[in-house]
């Protein structure tokens, strides 16, 4: 089988690059409408603007600031050298605040400076102001760097939001990506987002994630992966990675009922008891449970599960484990979860063929014949 989504989290919860991540977004009968407006912001309207909340700086979403000081003073003595820096992307939220998604390092150093939380270490040019803090400096000085403007590109509440998640995965680069579901964090923070964070550290679900740590909100997203192909998995259409924005945007101020969330913690009860914490691992060469997990394999026994009897899975856990064995040996299933998995024909072939699988075992399931129809 290509290693192609096979093993899609390593055990040091690092996420490989797959074919679900590449897909283009579906915008073909939808307006492409990005709003954007520029801004030349002098800096101590940035102070400013941090200190009335009208600029966000500590949000979820954002990797923290690394910068050491000998990296900050450079970045202040080019400011007051009046060399170029690069833009800024801010986005707008709903309440009208800019929330940084590109330059944070930038914005909170020049904050930090002329808030007086460092001084000037390292610098090559301006060897005369070595050691000195903003309030160091001369009038002349303190008046320039404040009054020095960066460009700033403002991303509107207008804008189409899958466009703008598409603009916000361009911006994202640099040693440390943020992963989608941090990036989902930018766009989509509700009570949804905090639902699924409080979701990630419960003990029902976490004890069947065995081989991946929850370094960059893997859990979180496939709590939500779950939540949104449950209810969808018959009408599923790719990319995958919209319907989660999709899901997440639409559900954002919310939080599952009560039946959902019942739902969700039975099927992972039900997990556990037939398979312990290795239900989505394949094998290693040795017999063993190979490191990492396999999303795919998460959908079909996820969704399988949520859609058949429950209390006969948990009576006859042998022949269900049986049958993800026999599955597991079967090539077509293998490509299923092996190759372009978000691909809506293997979505439905792998979900189908669990369930057709636990039916023909005596489990209630007519979630394979819907999909059949389906396809």
């Amino acid at each position: 089988m290509s290693e192609e989504g096979q093993i899609l989290f390593d055990d040091q919860g690092s996420e490989e690059v797959t074919s679900e991540q590449e897909e283009p977004l579906n915008l073909e009968n939808r307006e492409r409408r990005l709003v954007t407006q520029p801004y030349d912001l002098s800096l101590g309207t940035l102070v400013d603007d941090i200190k009335k909340d009208r600029l966000l700086l500590n949000i979820e979403y954002q990797r923290q600031y690394v910068w050491d000081r000998a990296k900050a003073s450079r970045l202040i003595e080019s400011l007051l050298l009046n060399i170029p820096v690069p833009v800024c992307y801010f986005a707008e939220n709903e309440e009208g605040a800019y929330e940084v998604i590109d330059g944070l390092q930038r914005i909170t150093t020049i904050s930090d400076y002329l808030e007086g939380k460092f001084e000037l270490k390292g610098i090559p040019v301006l060897s005369e102001l070595e050691g000195k803090f903003f309030s160091d400096l001369s009038q002349r000085d303190q008046r320039r760097l404040s009054g020095r403007t960066i460009r700033c590109i403002v991303i509107t509440e207008d804008s189409d939001p899958d466009i703008k998640f598409d603009v916000f995965e361009r911006l994202n680069t640099g040693s440390a990506r943020l992963g989608a579901q941090e990036l989902r964090n930018c766009i989509y923070r509700g009570e949804l987002n905090d639902f699924l964070r409080r979701v990630s550290e419960l003990p029902y679900f976490t004890g069947i994630l065995s081989g991946i740590r929850n370094r960059r909100m893997e859990f979180e997203e496939l709590a939500l992966r779950f939540l949104a192909l449950h209810g969808t998995i018959v009408s599923y259409r790719p990319p995958l990675r919209q319907l989660l924005n999709e899901y997440m945007r639409k559900n954002r101020a919310d939080i599952p009922n009560q039946r959902e969330m019942d739902l969700f913690a039975d099927v992972c009860r039900t997990v556990a008891e037939v398979f312990g914490d290795s239900a989505f691992r394949l094998s290693a060469p040795n017999g063993r449970p190979a490191p990492g997990m396999n999303k795919a394999l998460f959908d079909a026994i996820m969704i399988s599960f949520s859609h058949a009897d429950r209390k006969a899975i948990r009576a006859a856990p042998q022949a269900v484990r049986e049958l993800r064995d026999q599955l597991l040996q079967d090539e077509d299933f293998l490509f299923a979860i092996g190759r372009a998995t978000a691909d809506r024909s293997r979505m439905h072939y792998r979900v189908s063929r669990f369930s057709e699988g636990l039916a023909k075992r005596g489990i209630s399931s007519s979630l394979h014949k819907a999909l059949e129809s389906a396809r």
